[in-house]
């Protein structure tokens, strides 16, 4: 048991350094140029290794992305357990605009105008880790009766239009009274679509998160 627990182990170690090797990589050199045998240099392993672990650099870009949101989620929910629905949506929107590594990388990947990867690969974690947390605390909110929403999974989708004005003008550091305008017409906007009274919302979210 001993020896299959350390293989395991040493296995998640080693797919994790193949990550941050690719992450330091896609950030700095940029996801277009950067090559699998880049990355494999960087982590000090033979090519086989990382075809193990993941099919194809669009896969490991993947679970870049997964990384971030499991652990977004994870350290949320521990937070969030004793939350009232409004202080727990509120904590929800503030872990989604915490400054990361991954903040270069979006950024990294619209500069080079790979738009479609962005998308697909956060695209994925909304769907499998964001969007049930989201609909719980809706559900809970709706039982709270300090939310009142119907149709909760169409409203989940204008949830992450509204927050994803929001992001980018933090990301490419627009102007701070111009992000201070768009955080407030979201608010507005978050209030009206999930039934929240108004005046009560308050985001905290970061800005010039790269600056």
């Amino acid at each position: 048991m001993f020896i299959i627990a350390r293989i395991i182990k040493e296995a998640e170690v080693r797919r994790a350094e193949l990550m941050d090797a690719a992450l330091e990589l896609f950030t700095s050199t940029g996801y277009q140029t950067t090559m699998i045998i880049d990355i494999v240099k960087k982590a000090g392993v033979a090519k086989g290794t990382f075809y193990y672990y993941f099919p194809s650099k669009e896969a490991i870009l993947e679970a870049i992305y997964n990384r971030w949101a499991t652990d977004q989620a994870t350290s949320f929910k521990e937070e969030s357990r004793q939350l009232t629905a409004l202080p727990k949506l509120q904590l929800f929107i503030k872990y989604l605009f915490l400054p990361s590594q991954l903040d270069l990388l979006f950024k990294r990947l619209w500069d080079e105008e790979n738009f479609n990867l962005d998308y697909k690969a956060w695209g994925n974690q909304v769907e499998n880790v964001f969007n049930p947390l989201l609909a719980d605390i809706i559900q809970q909110g709706n039982q709270e009766e300090t939310m009142h929403v119907v149709c909760i999974k169409e409203t989940i989708t204008f949830f992450w239009s509204t927050l994803s004005c929001l992001w980018e003008a933090s990301i490419f550091q627009e102007p701070s009274e111009v992000f201070t305008n768009k955080r407030k017409i979201a608010q507005a906007v978050l209030e009206k679509i999930l039934g929240i009274k108004e005046g009560v919302l308050e985001l905290s979210i970061a800005h010039n998160r790269l600056a």
